[in-house]
């Protein structure tokens, strides 16, 4: 395992030194401690095998990168051999990828400031204008990482790309990734290239670079170099709770953790998913007392009446998975406001309703606005998660979080 990834080393030393004392555990706790250790080991065996097999090509693990894609990678290798388990990763990043590219913009304010080139950037990728879209993507990321690191940007010799204790960081990670992509390309290639050299892309040299394998290491370069930032700006608070968590005695605390945790999975087990029908059950434009019953519904309710109010604070609260994750709730309220003002909310209407887990409800509403006198209409679909306060799971019956809603998708608003 790699050195950088002190957390999960600590927490592997804890279950060693739990399974010392397992003599003293019920039988329920021994199992749970062993399907913990199973967890961890194979966390990290995929993440480990994935770099192991795929940085040499153009692709590394990152922390918000989905752990079946990884996992499917693996198997895909293991099975067929490199080319299978590239095209699963292609697959993924010319398609499932779209429904996640708001991502990168609410990564940091270094990514939210171009977000017009990588609205750009991303039709082209899906567009499969790959000879646009590639070096489109080379220049976002390196002007992107100029600003977050106020030197000098990704490619450069200087830039140092690692964090602590996060896969991004790894040896086999990011860094990795950068001394492949900035080799020197001296001879102008006219043969097909599977790793997107920047040199010899954006210097003319690489001519024969517009094909899926580039491109999509383009695109899984982004979300990296996304993540990294966000793990980088959170370095000082994450190795602060870090130091905090071991002057703790962690065998306790893994046990306590271990029996709340089988109290939260029977909780949650007995949940029911209520079918709820706009219309029937609820009304389709009420008020926050008509949907007092389904609480992630009068979230977006008092999302639409702070839009409608042109409370830009309140608004950008419940809309904050809108905006870069590394500025001010002050800030954050600015670009709220310069997004909505000039958007006058006139009408809602709930067009659907699913509930998914009980922390996760899927609601999709009409609305229509005017924006500098012209008539818009959209759907909006918002994913209503249930986040708990201070690190807890979040459990609605609990009481022991908020609702957030995370915008799957909100295009209308940006035509």
């Amino acid at each position: 395992m790699d050195d950088n990834l002190v957390s999960l080393s600590k927490l592997q030393s804890d279950i060693q030194s739990m399974k010392f004392l397992s003599v003293f555990l019920k039988r329920e706790q021994r199992d749970q401690l062993k399907k913990m250790e199973d967890q961890v080991k194979d966390m990290i065996l995929q993440v480990t095998s994935f770099n192991d097999r795929f940085s040499p090509y153009g692709w590394c693990a990152y922390d918000s990168m989905s752990s079946s894609l990884i996992r499917n990678a693996n198997v895909a290798f293991e099975q067929g051999g490199l080319a299978e388990a590239e095209q699963v990763l292609i697959n993924y990043y010319k398609s499932d990828v779209r429904e996640i590219t708001h991502w990168i913009k609410n990564s940091s304010e270094a990514f939210a400031v171009r977000y017009d080139l990588l609205k750009k950037f991303f039709e082209d990728h899906f567009a499969e204008r790959y000879h646009a879209s590639i070096p489109l993507g080379l220049i976002i990321i390196d002007g992107a990482v100029n600003d977050f690191t106020k030197r000098q940007g990704f490619f450069a010799e200087g830039t140092t790309v690692d964090a602590w204790d996060c896969l991004v960081g790894c040896s086999d990670g990011l860094t990795k990734l950068k001394s492949i992509f900035t080799k020197n390309r001296t001879k102008t290639n006219t043969e097909a290239i599977t790793l997107p050299y920047r040199n010899g892309i954006l210097h003319g040299r690489d001519l024969n670079y517009a094909n899926e394998y580039v491109a999509c290491k383009c695109v899984a370069l982004m979300f990296a170099v996304a993540d990294w930032m966000k793990m980088k700006s959170s370095e000082s608070d994450r190795k602060a709770k870090y130091e905090k968590s071991i002057t703790h005695v962690p065998i306790k605390e893994i046990l306590a953790k271990s029996e709340e945790n089988k109290q939260i999975q029977k909780e949650i087990a007995l949940w029911e998913k209520k079918v709820v029908t706009v219309g029937k059950d609820i009304p389709a434009n009420g008020t926050q007392e008509n949907y007092e019953e389904y609480p992630y519904i009068v979230a977006v309710i008092e999302m639409l009446s702070a839009w409608k109010n042109k409370n830009y604070g309140k608004l950008s609260s419940y809309l904050q998975k809108m905006f870069p994750g590394d500025i001010s709730d002050g800030k954050r309220a600015g670009e709220c406001r310069k997004f909505f003002e000039n958007k006058i909310l006139k009408t809602f209407e709930l067009v659907e309703i699913e509930e998914r887990a009980c922390a996760l409800s899927k609601v999709a509403v009409k609305v229509s606005w005017t924006d500098k006198g012209k008539e818009k209409e959209a759907i909006l679909t918002f994913g209503c998660v249930y986040k708990g306060i201070d690190g807890c799971v979040g459990l609605p019956w609990r009481n022991n979080g908020e609702w957030i809603l995370n915008p799957w998708d909100i295009r209308g608003l940006y035509l």
